[in-house]
Formats: structure tokens, C-alpha cells, sequence
């Protein structure tokens, strides 16, 4: 991991740049750095938190062990579709698992988007799609992680709610 103030290396479990003494700050999803209090992280939107809070509540969550639920499909109520999830599968009007169901899908690309599974999250990637992909809101240029209760948006019209 890198300081984002003096790009010096900074252990991955450090609370302080031990160069220039910035607070670290890390996405509690990703665990990716950012640039500080009150920022998001550029990769799942989340706020950014002071590392040694992580670190407190990684103890705390250590003694209450707990099952992370991940989502088992993507519901879409308006055009009354449900997608059971499959890792590695293609989302798309003409090619993957779920082409008979995104078929009547107009705005949906051909080959749309690909999704993952990542221990309790899932992780979509926009496959460069016409009309886009977005998770909560955010745009997916780079892959996005989702799970249950997110909001999966394919080709900025159709919602699927991670269930």
C-alpha cells in the first residue's frame, strides 16, 4: 500500500504513513487506501474510515464470528425477471446463460455485462455495453462489488435488486 500524500510503502496494517505521519484511510468493503476523511472510495463508492477503526472493529468482529450472506439472484420487479446467479456468467441479450430471459430486453447489449463471485459480494464488470452498467447508483467503468439489498441498473433502465 502506498501514502497518497508522500507515495512512500506503508505496512497493510499501519494506522500512520510512517514517512510524513498522514492517517491512513481505508474503505471498509475493499480495503483500498483513499485520501482521507469524508472521501469515497473510487472503486465501490463506500466512505472512507480511519484504519485504526477498521482495525477495531475487525477485533470486535473476531470474537462474534458471523456468516456473511451473499445474494443468490438479481431481481428485476418491473419486467418481472429473476436471474439466479452464476459466477463467471455473461449477461447479455445474445450471449450467456441468461439470454432467453434478457432477450426482450431492448436497451440491454448483446453481451452486456459479466459477473463474479467473491466470498460474500458479488463483483459485476460492464462488458463496454451502449447504454452502461451501474451498482447503487455508480457507474461501472471499472468492476463494481454488490450484495444483497444493492441495486444492479443494466443499460440505465432496467433495476435488479440483489437479493
Amino acid at each position: 500500500m502506498k501514502c497518497h500524500n508522500c507515495k512512500s510503502s506503508i505496512d497493510d496494517d499501519s494506522w500512520f504513513c510512517d514517512q510524513c505521519g498522514t492517517r491512513i484511510y481505508l474503505c471498509p468493503e475493499c480495503h483500498i487506501p483513499g485520501k482521507g476523511e469524508g472521501k469515497r472510495c473510487g472503486m465501490c463508492g463506500s466512505k472512507l474510515t480511519p484504519a485504526e477503526k477498521l482495525a477495531e472493529a475487525k477485533d470486535c468482529a473476531s470474537r462474534q464470528p458471523r456468516k456473511p450472506v451473499a445474494a443468490t439472484k438479481l431481481i428485476c420487479r418491473q419486467e418481472n425477471i429473476i436471474l439466479h446467479l452464476q459466477n463467471g456468467a455473461v449477461l447479455g441479450r445474445l450471449e450467456g446463460p441468461y439470454q432467453a430471459i434478457l432477450s426482450r430486453l431492448e436497451y440491454v447489449s448483446a453481451r452486456h455485462a459479466q459477473l463474479w463471485a467473491e466470498g460474500d459480494r458479488w463483483i459485476i464488470c460492464d462488458l463496454g455495453s451502449r447504454n452502461g452498467t451501474a451498482v447503487n447508483g455508480q457507474w461501472c467503468y471499472n468492476p463494481l462489488p454488490f450484495r444483497v439489498g444493492d441495486t444492479v441498473r443494466l443499460a440505465n433502465f432496467y433495476d435488479f435488486v440483489a437479493e
